[in-house]
């Protein structure tokens, strides 16, 4: 099957189109390996392999790294190039070995500068063994979307993959684009995965004008998001406890490693390597839940934007005491605004991040200035140790749902306060308290079914339940109708008389 070549303009099109586009989205198929792609992948990495030789040579030579064109002159004459077959993939796995060693580079001369920052002297990559497989990358001009249908070339052996979720409903909608499919080796060599890039459309205009109201977003540690519905006055947050607990039971296997190793055990780095992966899975399956709660409560209100606060370098500069800096460090928030930032383009939501600098000390509700104060200077409000913060006009709110307020008054300034101190009325400190949605739970399963055995793992608290659940447990949404228990006989057949 040969494709077509495409003409420069219409490349330059097709470049221009993505560019306007939204960012990129990751979804991930697990396909069967075939024996051209495990050799295409383990071509990548003999490429990459030597690349770092010549990349050491010159980092220890105390000489300028080669560029990517003097690399792909020296290599694409090679052995492992040859093996690989395809210029265009050589010239990605070069590229991917130029960002892992200038990463090295980077911690490398911070450490130079101080070596107090960090435990020892950084390593170059580690070379790929015999038989390890590395990535492959293919653009849009080396497979066809026909339909619902991924298909590549045959002489890669691979076939062709359902671009549908497992709902059934198309993973590309209408001025979506397939822009990459990288191909991820997995331990086993019987399968590979394939992370495939799309390129979301632009929401329409009809979309944004028929909405209304925005949803202000806190993050926090105890508090992991809270949320400010202006338009509803409805306050939520979902708790921190499940990503601090993640990060407590990881913290716990690696110290036992530790005091294993030091008894004489050897377990290797492969075991601490397996522990620290689960972790990291863990959280990223909660941060997914929680920006997929947030987009849909914004969806199901019909929320014209998602404004969320956020600093830069905050993490650098926080004080919250020893354990609470080292939890709030190690909480991935960019990775979950990125989440609620694709997640909002796909629902057709306006998504604003903007700075929150004293937006949870300023006494909002007495229309103090937001903005640096004098040394010495008395703020109006003070926020007490149990997560409240009391106002000089003598009411109570949750210390998050102020930072809301205050983002919200960023966004829309003292107009927006002063429209929403009007709406809020004489007991914000009443209408304001926030509600509890848990993201993981036990269903309820004699409200929702017939009573029956449910499965062992629905009795765990991490057993997961859905969006739609969640917000209904919390009063966020309207309950749907209850199932009723069964109560009908079946009818036989009348007997003859």
């Amino acid at each position: 099957m040969r494709y077509k070549k495409q003409s420069p303009e219409e490349r330059i099109r097709l470049k221009e189109e993505l560019r306007q586009m939204a960012p990129p989205e990751m979804r991930r198929r697990r396909v069967r390996a075939s024996k051209a792609i495990l050799m295409a992948q383990e071509g990548a990495a003999q490429v990459q392999n030597d690349a770092w030789a010549l990349l050491r040579e010159a980092h220890f030579a105390k000489a300028a790294l080669p560029s990517e064109k003097l690399l792909r002159q020296q290599i694409k004459g090679g052995p492992s190039a040859i093996v690989l077959g395809r210029a265009k993939q050589v010239q990605y796995a070069i590229v991917d070995a130029m960002a892992v060693f200038k990463s090295f580079r980077s911690n490398f001369f911070s450490w130079v500068k101080d070596p107090s920052l960090y435990r020892g002297m950084p390593r170059p990559p580690r070379f790929y063994r015999r038989g390890k497989r590395a990535r492959l990358h293919f653009d849009y001009q080396e497979f066809r979307v026909a339909g619902d249908m991924l298909r590549f070339p045959p002489s890669l052996g691979l076939a062709a993959v359902a671009l549908v979720d497992r709902n059934g409903t198309p993973l590309l909608g209408p001025g979506d684009k397939l822009v990459e499919v990288r191909v991820e080796p997995c331990r086993s060599r019987k399968w590979v995965d394939l992370d495939l890039v799309i390129r979301r459309a632009a929401p329409g205009a009809q979309s944004s004008c028929s909405r209304n109201g925005r949803l202000l977003i806190d993050l926090g540690v105890a508090r992991l998001v809270t949320c400010l519905d202006e338009r509803n006055l409805v306050a939520f947050f979902v708790s921190g406890g499940i990503a601090k607990s993640i990060l407590a039971r990881g913290a716990k296997w690696l110290a036992a490693l530790r005091s294993e190793a030091e008894l004489g055990a050897r377990h290797g780095r492969t075991k601490a390597r397996a522990l620290a992966a689960r972790s990291a899975r863990q959280m990223e399956d909660l941060m997914k839940k929680v920006a997929l709660l947030v987009v849909a409560y914004a969806k199901d209100h019909n929320l014209r934007q998602v404004v969320l606060g956020y600093n830069k370098e905050w993490k650098q500069e926080i004080a919250l005491g020893r354990v609470q800096n080292q939890i709030f460090t190690f909480i991935p928030h960019r990775k979950l605004i990125e989440m609620i930032r694709v997640k909002c383009q796909r629902a057709g939501i306006d998504f604003l991040e903007t700075e929150e600098s004293y937006t949870s000390k300023t006494d909002h509700l007495a229309r103090e200035r937001m903005e640096g104060k004098p040394e010495g200077y008395r703020w109006l409000g003070s926020r007490s140790p149990r997560g409240c913060f009391h106002s000089s006009v003598g009411v109570t709110l949750q210390a998050d749902v102020n930072g809301c307020i205050g983002i919200g008054r960023k966004v829309g300034g003292e107009e927006w306060l002063g429209d929403f101190l009007k709406r809020l009325g004489a007991s914000p400190g009443t209408r304001l308290v926030p509600r509890e949605v848990h993201v993981n739970g036990k269903p309820d399963w004699a409200k929702s079914q017939p009573p029956r055995t449910a499965h062992s793992r629905a009795d765990s608290p991490r057993a997961w339940i859905s969006t739609k659940v969640a917000l209904e447990k919390a009063g966020l949404i309207p309950a749907s109708s209850a199932v009723a228990v069964a109560t009908h006989i079946p009818q036989g057949f009348p007997k003859a008389a």
